[in-house]
């Protein structure tokens, strides 16, 4: 059942309800059941960074009411905006001040005024922004009467028609006992950069004080090198997202789990895959927000939850690239002294990438980004003491983490998403838990693909009824939080991937024990193995001859065998009695990411290539007498046409050589991606339906199911993604 459909049948159980049950207390918050009405209807819209599944559209003056019948420990949640453009036209200095109430009717008595907020845009540009707000309305449980929500204009010469808008209003039960959820990535965080985790710099006290009532996982590493793939695997606790089979954390939103949620990020790229995501929190906050605006926008929705169940999840992003915090925190560990052209800020990625910096201005550089980890830890703490202030401390999992890690120059190059190195991929992670322990470290092996599973354990949800473990890639934690004796580690070992991250990237896949680690290059399936006893920092590589290769080879192919038969297959045949060289490359038309390329069946001589921008991919090999190839990709679009082009010994392949779906269909030189008889793996028999042998046959094939979409992003964010130091 899709989001939307539980949100209409919850409607549908509230409506029938309210107005009818008397004094009976409400379970979960409820969507109060608004309808169409003359100036008055209900749709999603995105305002101030802001996007909503569901708000109330009033043409103001305009008001629409709700029949209700207050339960014990009712909260009444929404939030008011005038916004500032309509479609592409802007109203800032033509919109009318405005003023919302919310009234409680009841016969014989008088009206109850719960909310009472005058807007006006075009006059205070401080106005220009959500107000969040919430009541309590224990004082009338059990009451019989009606909630009425007006829109009107506040100055009597004003014209009609200003637009106003209400987040969809809900009445939530805000009883204690079922814990609310924190959870915050930190983009481009380091592990051992925390003063919990040794660093001798205090770029952390605050963290390093919640490390210390919480539980430090000390071995704890994402499962990507860079934002995309990282945040979906960790929201949805799966390796590979595009092909999960639960929404991850968006299933544990909604009635009956986490009642009020939303996302505050600073991330083009989280936003946009958010986007995709956004059915599961009821509100997503996505714009260049600093760490100070996140925290304060974070503990003003918290204060309008008052003590309903919440969901929170924040992204900062401070400690990326640019690095740019404030002139205190950014001189807080530089050398003033130091003989360098950089000064308070840095956002030449290009520039390292060119060896354009020497050891000072590396120096300085490392010295810019710990005052930026500094002054993102300062608002954590402001979170943090916000969140105890609130009497939200006890009765809160708060999970903070980071995407991945940054490197610095420890592999000759700096920035993230380039390798699969510890610097990369080893993250702080702190959990914090009800009835839990405090001030433990567990040295276990853990992977950020486990935060989602152990907050469906810690919050008591049922895996029959939430999330059931065998979706997962990760494993709950909570008994290693809960201190359980004799408990053994959820992993031997740990996976972690980056696909087509940027031109100077390869696709690879690795695996990590405590004691080894392997990568594997998709392009070449060159094997990298390092000794992590003796070799710590990865410097030293044993390759595939070292001691136990052959068995984290089979580890990472058992793995990698989830995505068998998902995605798009490709596969050269040849029925010749002698080798021959052949060159497949596959492009879109329009252009479309096609990434996770992955070597099914390839010998170590035969390469993939992946084209500039992910918009390509060229698979060349030698095939032996009655040898065949195989590869998997991900072709991010439905629609569209990819173009095949096939050469055999250098020689344009003959007609009839590219065959497409299960039943075997002729394609020359473009395959339309919505074809249906792109469906389902062909038959072995290279001469499907009589068709002549043409001695090497091409079969390109897809899953039924497609893979999830790549997230849009429009030019404007493209350029603040420039800014932050990507150049794909």
């Amino acid at each position: 059942m899709s989001m939307r459909q539980t949100f209409m049948n919850t409607c549908a159980i509230v409506t029938a309800a309210l107005g009818v049950i008397a004094s009976t207390r409400a379970a979960v918050a409820a969507p109060l059941p608004i309808t169409d009405a003359p100036g008055v209807r209900v749709q999603s819209f995105g305002v101030y960074d802001t996007s909503r599944t569901e708000v109330v559209a009033v043409t103001t003056p305009a008001s629409f009411t709700v029949p209700v019948t207050i339960p014990p420990g009712a909260r009444l949640l929404s939030a008011v905006t005038v916004p500032d453009r309509i479609w592409t036209t802007t109203v800032t200095t033509t919109a009318a001040p405005l003023r919302f109430r919310v009234l409680f009717e009841s016969d014989g008595a008088a009206p109850v005024v719960l909310y009472d907020r005058t807007i006006d845009i075009a006059g205070q540009a401080a106005d220009r922004r959500w107000f969040e707000f919430g009541r309590d309305l224990g004082a009338l449980a059990g009451r019989r009467g009606t909630l009425r929500f007006e829109t009107a204009l506040a100055r009597p010469d004003a014209a009609p028609g200003t637009l106003a808008l209400w987040a969809l209003p809900e009445l939530a039960d805000c009883a204690e006992g079922a814990p609310s959820l924190l959870l915050v990535t930190i983009d481009a965080l380091r592990s051992d950069h925390l003063g919990s985790a040794g660093y001798a710099r205090p770029t952390t006290p605050y963290l390093d004080r919640f490390a210390a009532d919480a539980t430090r996982f000390a071995a704890a590493f994402a499962a990507g090198p860079k934002t995309i793939p990282s945040i979906p695997q960790i929201l949805t606790g799966t390796y590979f997202f595009r092909h999960r089979t639960t929404p991850g954390l968006a299933a544990l939103l909604g009635p009956g789990r986490f009642e009020r949620s939303r996302a505050i990020v600073n991330n083009p790229y989280v936003a946009s895959w958010l986007g995709g995501e956004r059915p599961g929190f009821q509100s997503v906050v996505a714009g260049d927000l600093d760490a100070r605006a996140i925290t304060s926008a974070a503990l003003r929705w918290l204060s309008a939850a008052g003590r309903c169940r919440t969901a929170l999840y924040l992204h900062y992003l401070d400690t990326h690239t640019p690095y740019h915090a404030p002139p205190r925190y950014a001189r807080r560990f530089i050398d003033r002294d130091a003989k360098t052209t950089i000064g308070l800020t840095f956002d030449d990625v290009t520039g390292t990438w060119q060896n354009r910096y020497g050891d000072v201005d590396r120096t300085r550089i490392v010295d810019l980004y710990d005052g930026s980890i500094a002054w993102t830890d300062r608002q954590l703490g402001r979170l943090l003491r916000g969140v105890a202030r609130r009497s939200r401390a006890d009765r809160t999992i708060v999970v903070i983490s980071a995407d991945h890690g940054e490197e610095l120059w420890e592999h000759g190059h700096f920035f993230h998403g380039q390798s699969l190195y510890d610097e990369l991929l080893h993250v702080p992670l702190l959990v914090r838990v009800p009835n839990a322990p405090r001030g433990r470290v567990v040295e276990d092996l853990v992977s950020s693909v486990d935060i989602v599973p152990t907050i469906a354990a810690a919050a008591g949800f049922s895996a029959a009824a939430a999330l059931p473990a065998t979706v997962f890639d990760g494993t709950s934690l909570l008994p290693l939080l809960r201190g359980a004796p004799d408990v053994a580690s959820p992993h031997q070992l740990i996976f972690a991937t980056v696909s087509n991250a940027e031109p100077r990237s390869p696709p690879r896949q690795a695996v990590r024990t405590r004691t080894a680690k392997l990568v594997r290059d998709i392009e070449d399936g060159r094997l990298e193995v390092y000794d992590l006893m003796q070799d710590p920092r990865e410097q030293r590589n044993l390759g595939s001859a070292a001691p136990g290769a052959g068995v984290l080879v089979k580890a990472l192919d058992a793995i990698r065998q989830r995505l068998d038969g998902r995605g798009m297959q490709l596969r050269v045949r040849s029925t010749l009695d002698h080798p021959i060289a052949y060159a497949v490359q596959l492009s879109g038309d329009p252009p479309v990411p096609i990434v996770e390329p992955d070597r099914l069946a390839l010998e170590p001589s035969d390469h993939i290539v992946v084209g500039e921008h992910s918009s390509a991919l060229t698979v060349r090999g030698t095939l032996s007498p009655g040898d065949e190839d195989q590869v998997r990709m991900d072709v991010l679009a439905a629609t569209g046409t990819l173009r095949v082009s096939i050469t055999l010994d250098a020689l344009p392949a003959p007609a009839g050589t590219l065959r497409i779906g299960a039943a075997g269909k002729i394609a020359e030189g473009s395959v339309d991606l919505a074809d249906p008889a792109l469906v389902g793996p062909p038959e072995r028999a290279p001469t499907p339906g009589g068709a002549p042998n043409p001695g090497v046959v091409v079969s390109l094939w897809r899953a039924a199911e497609a893979a999830e979409a790549a997230p849009a992003i429009d030019p404007s964010a493209r350029e603040r993604l420039r800014s932050l130091g990507y150049v794909e």
